[in-house]
C-alpha cells in the first residue's frame, strides 16, 4: 500500500501570544493570551503608542466607559474584542487579516504589540489564509 500523510491546514497553538487585526476590524487572541495573560478579566482598555507604533491591551475584570468586552471562547482557545472605531481611528485597520507577535509588560500589566518595522527589528506580521467551510 501506498500511505499518503495528509498535511493539516491549521497549526497547533502557539505557544507564544499572538494577536490578529481583522479586516472586519476584530482584534484576535489567541490561546497563549487568553490562557495564561487575561485570567479571570473579561474587560479591556485598548491603547495605542503613536511614537512606537504599538497596540496595548490592559485586560481589566470590571466594566467602564472606555472598556470593550473581551469575548473567550468556554475553552479558552481563543478571545476577541472588536475593535473597529479603535483601529480606525489610529489608521491601523488592516486591509486583510494579520496576525502578529505580542509581549506582555509584566510591570505595567499591558499586552504589547508591535505593527511597524522598528529599525533593526520586525515584528513579522503573518498573513491569514481562511479556508472556505464545505457545504455552507
Amino acid at each position: 500500500m501506498a500511505w499518503e500523510m495528509f498535511k493539516r491546514r491549521s497549526k497547533p497553538s502557539p505557544k507564544e501570544p499572538m494577536v490578529s487585526l481583522s479586516k472586519s476590524g476584530m482584534i484576535g487572541l489567541n490561546a497563549a493570551v487568553t490562557r495564561n495573560i487575561i485570567g479571570d478579566n473579561r474587560f479591556a482598555h485598548l491603547l495605542f503608542d503613536r511614537e512606537q507604533h504599538l497596540i496595548g491591551i490592559k485586560f481589566i475584570r470590571n466594566s467602564d466607559l472606555d472598556a470593550y468586552p473581551v469575548k473567550c471562547t468556554k475553552n479558552m482557545s481563543h478571545g476577541s474584542i472588536a475593535g473597529v472605531s479603535f483601529l480606525k481611528t489610529y489608521g491601523v485597520f488592516p486591509d486583510e487579516t494579520t496576525a502578529y507577535p505580542a509581549s506582555f509588560d509584566e510591570s505595567n500589566k499591558i499586552l504589547v504589540v508591535s505593527i511597524s518595522e522598528k529599525e533593526g527589528e520586525k515584528p513579522e506580521p503573518k498573513k491569514i489564509r481562511r479556508f472556505p467551510r464545505h457545504g455552507v
